[in-house]
């Protein structure tokens, strides 16, 4: 019974080592796939903190392992209407919540139209360097200078070291480039042409606003005598431009030409307005001629001599009147200026068989008949004097002195 008993505890002692031995053995069988130190290959410094890709989230100081950059604008930013010429700008902010330095950090744009403010990163104004910090934030400043007249895109590209736990992050940039005001002026020069010196041209100037703001402060420096505004101001009576003028629309001006002179007046209208970016200014170039004055002129030499003419008898002579002006003569008046012995021919002006009347139009003639009629033995001398009125309104006069010698009819044979 003893033996037995001894043998009984000899069998159960192996089965309870050869039981042990096999739980252990499968202990070391299950760790024969992994890591002799028997943490998880996953965990990097074996703290047990196990990031989204399987890296340590912790990460070590100097490396991006753990770092999780935050930028704001998680739609991407928008700059919208920008006039080409000028820039607007943006900061992106960025920040980093990981656990770990993001090293060494970059940044990164696309799109020709963006740029970092002031040309290099970060950006005049920017606070961002080679790396961030845990927990530490730091600001991208993105500037937007459009070229052309279009809507553009780009990127903002954040990348650190080895990788963020997010990934590489990206905000989409946008902008459109606008034109600054672009006034127009139609027609590019007035010429008010041949004006009589007694009344006044008007002409209509059209302004259009081409570009894609309003144009303002828009003037006109009144231009000098003879040229003016009709009216006497800005914008003319029956225009109307003002002070601002709004994208795609047109205004008037009503501007007149008032000769005081014969010959050609000329001026430059300043026209200025400001664009949305500065100011601009636009020649407008006024033109016009005064028509000069009518003017008469008698046919003949001067003096016109009649002669010797017998005592008694009449001679005549028909006169040819000219208009070498440029303005028609008017209210003719040919009945004072004859002294006896002349006289127009039936004793008023024309003379019978003239045919000047009140009214010479420009480059016209017509003719007056004049007779000298000696009563005695003598020389005699007188003048035609035509009186007339240019369209001006001023009296002018053309003469024509005559001369001729009554003598005895026996003197003549």
């Amino acid at each position: 019974m003893v033996g037995m008993r001894g043998h009984e505890r000899g069998e159960s002692m192996f089965k309870r080592v050869f039981f042990r031995g096999w739980v252990l053995g499968l202990v070391v069988l299950a760790g024969c796939g992994g890591s002799s130190s028997g943490t998880d290959p996953r965990d990097g410094n074996g703290d047990g903190v196990i990031d989204d890709r399987g890296t340590d989230t912790r990460g070590d100081a100097g490396s991006s392992e753990g770092a999780a950059v935050e930028v704001s604008d998680a739609s991407g930013f928008n700059y919208g209407s920008t006039l080409i010429g000028t820039t607007a700008e943006h900061r992106f902010f960025l920040h980093n919540r990981g656990t770990g330095t993001a090293k060494p950090l970059e940044v990164t744009l696309t799109g020709a139209s963006f740029s970092f403010v002031g040309g290099t990163f970060p950006g005049v104004g920017g606070t961002c360097g080679s790396e961030l910090a845990a927990g530490a934030s730091c600001q991208v400043a993105v500037a937007f200078t459009p070229s052309e007249r279009a809507s553009v895109s780009g990127t903002l590209k954040v990348q650190a070291g080895n990788g963020l736990v997010d990934g590489d992050i990206v905000r989409t940039l946008a902008g459109k480039g606008i034109a600054p005001a672009l006034v127009v002026v139609e027609p590019a020069s007035v010429d008010f042409g041949v004006v009589s010196r007694a009344s006044s041209a008007w002409r209509t100037v059209t302004l259009t606003n081409t570009g894609d703001v309003d144009a303002l402060q828009l003037s006109a420096r009144t231009p000098p005598a003879p040229f003016s505004f009709k009216g006497g101001y800005q914008p003319g009576t029956g225009g109307t431009c003002w002070i601002t003028l709004a994208a795609g629309e047109s205004c008037t001006l009503v501007l007149g030409f008032s000769p005081g002179e014969e010959g050609l007046a000329k001026t430059t209208l300043s026209l200025s307005y400001e664009d949305g970016v500065s100011f601009r200014s636009m020649p407008l170039v006024l033109s016009g001629s005064g028509r000069p004055p009518a003017k008469l002129s008698i046919s003949g030499p001067e003096p016109f001599d009649f002669g010797a003419v017998a005592i008694g008898t009449v001679a005549e002579h028909t006169f040819t009147v000219t208009n070498t002006g440029g303005e028609d003569a008017i209210n003719i008046n040919g009945r004072s200026g004859l002294d006896e012995p002349y006289a127009f021919k039936g004793g008023s002006f024309p003379g019978t068989g003239g045919t000047c009347a009140t009214r010479l139009g420009v480059g016209a003639s017509c003719t007056m008949v004049v007779t000298f009629a000696p009563a005695r033995a003598d020389s005699f001398g007188a003048y035609i004097t035509l009186l007339y009125m240019d369209a001006a309104g001023g009296m002018v006069s053309a003469y024509r002195e005559l001369t001729g010698t009554g003598v005895s009819p026996l003197e003549l044979r």
